[in-house]
């Protein structure tokens, strides 16, 4: 078995602050679920927020339409599918797993929650933003593909990691809530959502190949 088979999906020096990184995500989501569940109406950050981006998207209504399609779930299926193929071919059969778990969970807790939590806009389901979760999920995988190609230090790890996910999944979030399609706050629930569920499953992965073992576990990367 190559070295690149065994590498695990988080790095020894990634996994602690992953972890910490997971537990605040969930934090933050438990607090804006229980803040704005049943409501249709922005809230103060929600409007703040708002005054900066709006104008933004107003200018670049071009980038705006093009960058929510990043977060649509056809391409969300699509890129999910790409990077899990690109990762066979890179023989990160873990990732491989991951880059369809991650988006597939992302996808279908946001589904499950939107009616749940029952927050709207403009009488649609708001709450957690599927589209910016979609987003961020394809980021966060690819981040963990490029570190584990480059194999940079801590700080170089945390810091692919953060850009991957706020730069991909930040674009897609401020361009929903340009378009008036969510709250900000919607946004910052599809992030959180997001993060846990692939750092989540990224963690839960690398724990079952070390409880396996390297015999049993086929599916290391």
């Amino acid at each position: 078995m190559t070295a690149a088979t065994r590498t695990p999906l988080v790095p020894s020096p990634l996994r602690r602050p992953l972890m910490l990184t997971v537990l605040v995500a969930a934090a933050v989501f438990a607090f804006l679920a229980v803040r704005y569940a049943g409501t249709s109406t922005a809230g103060h950050v929600d409007n703040k927020v708002d005054s900066v981006v709006d104008p933004l998207g107003d200018a670049h209504q071009w980038l705006v339409d093009h960058a929510m399609m990043f977060g649509s779930p056809p391409w969300v299926v699509a890129m999910a599918l790409v990077l899990s193929m690109l990762c066979l071919l890179l023989r990160r059969y873990r990732l491989a797993i991951l880059a369809l778990v991650g988006p597939g969970l992302t996808g279908l807790t946001t589904t499950v929650l939107k009616p749940a939590l029952d927050r709207t806009i403009d009488g649609g389901y708001a709450f957690p933003s599927g589209h910016t979760g979609g987003a961020t999920s394809l980021g966060l995988v690819a981040g963990l593909l490029l570190i584990s190609l480059l194999q940079p230090g801590r700080v170089g790890a945390l810091v692919i990691l953060a850009v991957a996910a706020v730069g991909v999944g930040g674009g897609v979030g401020a361009a929903m809530v340009a378009s008036d399609a969510h709250y900000p706050t919607d946004t910052l629930g599809g992030f959180c959502t997001a993060v846990v569920m692939v750092g989540g499953a990224a963690l839960a992965l690398d724990w079952l190949a070390t409880v396996r073992g390297p015999s049993n576990l086929r599916t290391k990367s």
